[in-house]
Formats: C-alpha cells, structure tokens, sequence
C-alpha cells in the first residue's frame, strides 16, 4: 500500500448513506471501505531548510463573564495554534521536528509591528501567528412536528473566526495571510430535550472544538492532509469472490486482487465487470491511478456497471493531484 493511502474496512447496510453515487450497487452485494487519502495543500509552504515555530497571539480583553470565556478569550488562539501544530505533524518529516507552539501577548497596533516583535525575540525564521480568535457557541432547541408528540431536535453550535499569517523572517515579508469563518453543529433528534443536550458538547467544549478546527483547516491549506473517503467493491455470489472481500477487508489486497484479476475473465460478463472494477480498486490502493483507469475502461467494456463512471471521475482527480503532492512531500 502507498504512503498516500491509509485504510479501515467497514461493513455497512445501506451504501447511500456515504456513497450517493453507488446507489444503483443495492441491489448486489458489495463492501464499503473507508481510505484515507492524501491530499494536495492549496497554498502549499516549504519547509525544507527552516526552522518554523508557531506563535499564539494573546491580548488583554476587558470583557467579562462568560462573553469573556467563550467569545473573546484570545487563549483559544493556543488551542488553534495546537490544530496546526497537530495536523502538520501527522508527516514524520515535520513531528521530528516537533514544531514548537509559542503564546505571545500583544500590544501593538498593526500585523506587520506585532510580528517584527515576535521577530526580535525568536530564533526561528518561520513564524506562524495565530490570532483574533472569535468563537461564539449557543445551543437551540426546536419542537418538530405539528401534532405535539413531544418530538425535539437539540443541537450544539459553535461559530469561528480566526485569522491566521505566515512572516518570513529571512525576506521580511508575509507569505499567507488569511481569515477563515465556519459554524460547527452537534445534533440530536429526540424525545427528550433536556437529555439530548447532556449528550451534546457543552458551549465551553464546542468554543475549544471550534478553536481546534480552524487550526487544522489552516494546517490544510500549507501542508498535505489525509481525508477519510469512503469506496466500495463488489461481492458477486462465488466462493472465490467471497474469499477475496474477506482478504481485501483484512487489508490483504494484492491477495485479493489476484482471485479478482482471475474473475475479471469469467463467462458472465456481469461478474467480470465487478470483478474488474474491483481491480481498479485495487489498483487505487496501490497508487497506479492510470492502471486503475485501464481497468475501468475494461469493466466498461463488458457490462455497463452504472458506478464507473462517478468513480473514474474520482481516479482521474486523484492523478491529476498526484504530481502536485508529490512535489509538495518533497518540501516538507
């Protein structure tokens, strides 16, 4: 398996629910995988020769009480500091490093004066400041239904500004500067309002769950990131092919492959296209995108399986990204 794929099997009932695109798969039995890919940055930084540290800007709030806890309490500057500092070490390449996190309060008017500060007092020549962290978390509660029957839906919000910068100290310019907002929900449905809610995260939780997702949603935009997708492969009613699912869901897929690429030929043209389809999964783990491809082209040949052609839109994504992120692991 490629360093850009990680991998959890699960089994599940009804496919629609992650895959909107299978749905024309309920009718066959099937598998449904969870991969964990790795993704391209948008904005990607090099850190190849550097020495970056991560500074949590903190300032004196004179609000008070609980505006002053959840709103404007700049420590949840520290707590996005440590989402980036999290999600950028998720590569060996940046955790050796152990990207140190800094807090720094500051009094100063302007971006570029604070970070000169941060600049006159640190050896490291790659500054990521965290600040102006807003949260604003509520919960709501909301009767459903017009026949009285007691029914509620109770849900956690936490709304999020935070604005992030990267300064070079070496050229003395910004490299990134950017703001990002969000809202993030919890739900419950139920009959039992005042339950529900001891169920769902507390403002005070939901203020520190926000804080630490718009740290991580930055760290996504300088450095590669692995996101959880969900795919799935089919399981034609032979002895051999219900052996391959069992191998492939033990992450023994070159074994699994091998029963597959075998079926891949068989009379019926129906299981051959499965059996190559599952083969362009295989070929995905793997990281041979174009031979996933191929394999595809050759499903579609024989049996027009409707799930082709969501899925080689996915591939042909995915080798399109590849030489960028190639590119990118090399800076980090």
């Amino acid at each position: 398996m490629t360093d850009n794929l990680r991998l959890t099997t699960v089994k599940l009932a009804a496919i629609a629910l992650f895959l909107p695109w299978a749905l024309t798969a309920a009718a066959d039995d099937y598998r449904v995988v969870s991969l964990q890919v790795l993704k391209p940055a948008k904005e990607p930084l090099s850190f190849t020769g550097r020495t970056p540290a991560i500074y949590a800007m903190l300032y004196v709030s004179e609000t008070t009480g609980e505006q002053h806890t959840f709103r404007n309490d700049s420590l949840h500057a520290v707590t996005a500091a440590i989402g980036v500092k999290e999600t950028l070490e998720e590569f060996a390449s940046l955790a050796e490093y152990d990207l140190p996190v800094y807090s720094f309060y500051s009094f100063c008017a302007g971006p570029a004066s604070c970070t000169g500060t941060v600049e006159a007092i640190t050896d490291n020549d790659l500054i990521i400041a965290v600040k102006n962290v807003t949260i604003t978390p509520f919960r709501r509660i909301e009767r459903r239904g017009d026949n009285g029957d007691g029914y509620f839906n109770a849900g956690s919000y936490a709304a999020y500004t935070a604005t992030f910068e990267v300064y070079d100290t070496i050229t003395r310019s910004y490299t990134h500067r950017e703001t990002l907002s969000d809202t993030l929900l919890w739900e419950k449905n139920t009959l039992n309002a005042a339950q529900s809610l001891t169920e769902l995260p507390s403002t005070a939780e939901a203020a520190q769950l926000a804080a630490a997702e718009a740290g991580k949603l930055y760290a996504r935009r300088l450095a590669p990131y692995w996101l959880t997708v969900q795919r799935f492969f089919f399981v034609p009613s032979h002895r051999d092919l219900q052996r391959a699912a069992a191998l492939a869901e033990n992450s023994e897929w070159n074994e699994a492959m091998k029963i597959w690429e075998q079926y891949a030929g068989h009379n019926n043209r129906k299981t051959a296209a499965q059996a190559a389809f599952n083969m362009a999964l295989g070929c995905e783990v793997n990281g041979d995108y174009e031979l996933s491809l191929e394999w595809l082209q050759y499903a579609e040949k024989l049996y027009p399986v409707k799930e082709i052609a969501p899925y080689r839109s996915i591939l042909q994504r995915r080798l399109n990204e590849s030489a960028r992120l190639e590119k990118q692991l090399q800076d980090l």
